[in-house]
């Protein structure tokens, strides 16, 4: 079907979202393996789930469709900032559960009235609001209402008693609640920095961490996008956009967005590599504030010398290990191989560790001591800003 220019753009915006998460299933591709076992959750008995991984993977795109897909339950999701405590969050999550309240008029012949009232107004009339007080509340909505309460960026949550609350309540859910399912959802390396170490939570917590893309997931997302847009792309640019992403879905939307919309604009079909280049340098104008800025005082010098930018760079060719951390080794290697020269580990070792500390933004963090001393990028995506940078021309 032929498409004029604003239907292509209304579709681009729909299909390539760098900066807002997926929120259609249509244009949600990928990540299948997450989402079934987010299903298995929700369909067994006493079972709950942890989302986590790192910043920019796409964890909330998945809890979008989640939220919108699934017809067998009622969603309620509740996006988590620092200021909320477990009473809080509990009040903003029945806020959004309303049922019928009946009030009987005064007099012989006066009518009995109705009306809407939320289940937040039951939490009022607890004290001090304990797991059980929830559990209790929940039964009483009976086994044919199935909810399920999707906590966001479960990470924002400073406070430790609160973080023990809703372990005690997941625990106290599995063995005395048939009807609701509590998903948490943040950034996190492992679930014990989310939630903290609960032995008692292995039985009824499934653990979903969101890796970064695998390329079938990235390739996924560019065929799909392409296609409904009627647009071809060379396979040397499908793996160049796929290598720079360094498998953040944020970048792969980032560069076929812009790419394709310069497609739009002059009245082209096939993302070929000058396209590529004007997504590069687009797509750096239009990342986050924050990568720009450390990226910019990690490689501030007072010399003409491009030292601390090929080490970064050198740092970004590294391969990764499953950690994805590298040796001080490898950044020597690959600097060698960027500046043609032969530096030594002791050349270099000093220039690197300063990379870790807060006058070069603490751009990469240590791992380990001594020989076993390995490194990684404080924050991961910018691994993939620091890769669009060595690209543009």
């Amino acid at each position: 079907m032929d498409m004029d220019k604003e239907q292509k753009k209304i579709i681009l915006n729909q299909v390539f979202s760098p900066v807002q998460p997926i929120q259609e299933r249509d244009f949600f591709f990928g990540r299948m393996n997450q989402l079934t076992k987010i299903v298995d959750a929700i369909n067994e008995k006493g079972q709950h789930a942890i989302l986590y991984g790192e910043r920019g993977v796409g964890k909330t795109s998945l809890v979008n469709i989640m939220y919108k897909s699934y017809t067998n339950v009622y969603p309620i999701k509740i996006t988590c900032d620092r200021r909320h405590t477990f009473r809080s969050l509990w009040e903003d999550a029945f806020d959004h559960i309303q049922y019928s309240q009946t009030i009987n008029g005064i007099g012989f012949n006066a009518q009995s009235k109705s009306k809407m009232v939320s289940m937040k107004k039951e939490i009022s009339f607890c004290g001090d609001l304990k797991t059980n007080q929830i559990v209790d509340l929940l039964n009483k909505l009976g086994n044919d209402f199935k909810l399920m309460f999707i906590f966001d960026e479960f990470d924002n949550i400073r406070n430790e008693e609160t973080k023990y609350f809703f372990a005690d309540l997941i625990k106290s859910l599995s063995d005395n609640n048939t009807n609701t399912t509590i998903i948490l959802v943040g950034i996190a390396e492992s679930v014990e920095s989310l939630i903290g170490s609960h032995q008692s939570l292995e039985r009824c917590l499934k653990q979903v961490k969101m890796p970064r893309m695998k390329k079938e997931e990235c390739e996924a997302i560019i065929f799909n996008g392409l296609k409904l847009l009627n647009f071809k792309m060379d396979n040397d640019i499908l793996n160049k956009i796929i290598e720079f992403s360094s498998g953040f879905p944020h970048y792969i939307h980032l560069l076929c967005k812009y790419g394709c919309a310069e497609l739009i604009e002059n009245d082209k079909t096939t993302f070929s590599e000058p396209y590529l280049a004007i997504a590069l340098n687009k797509g750096i104008e239009n990342t986050s504030e924050q990568l720009r800025i450390s990226f910019r005082e990690a490689v501030l010098s007072s010399s003409s010398s491009d030292k601390w930018k090929n080490i970064l760079y050198a740092c970004t060719n590294c391969p990764l290990d499953e950690f994805n951390s590298f040796s001080i080794s490898q950044i020597v290697k690959e600097y060698n191989i960027i500046t043609k020269s032969k530096s030594k580990n002791s050349h270099l070792s000093y220039y690197i560790n300063e990379l870790t500390k807060s006058g070069r933004s603490e751009i990469l963090t240590r791992l380990g001591r001594g020989g076993s001393t390995r490194y990684t990028f404080n924050n991961p995506m910018m691994r993939a800003f620091v890769k669009l940078k060595m690209n543009v021309k």
